[in-house]
């Protein structure tokens, strides 16, 4: 369960602030469109989150994909499949 003291509305607030078409497609997933960069949005909304949260940032536009706080394994398996 999301805790309201997690961040969720500073989250959504970050988000809205980049000025760009966005829809959240579930509590935990937002869908934003836009001249933005990977690295742009995930630079500004981490600051927005708790050290314990995880976030995966991907750019569709410049095939770019940018994530904190998952599982090794996780990450290993985004690297290698990235491209396959």
């Amino acid at each position: 369960m999301i805790r309201p003291e997690r961040g969720d509305d500073k989250i959504r607030d970050m988000i809205q602030s980049f000025g760009v078409s966005w829809e959240r497609i579930n509590k935990n997933v937002f869908y934003l469109h836009g001249e933005l960069d990977a690295q742009n949005v995930d630079n500004k909304v981490w600051t927005a989150m708790d050290v314990d949260d995880k976030l995966v940032v991907i750019d569709s536009t410049r095939n770019d994909a940018r994530w904190y706080n998952i599982k090794p394994e996780i990450s290993q398996f985004l690297v290698s499949n990235w491209h396959a």
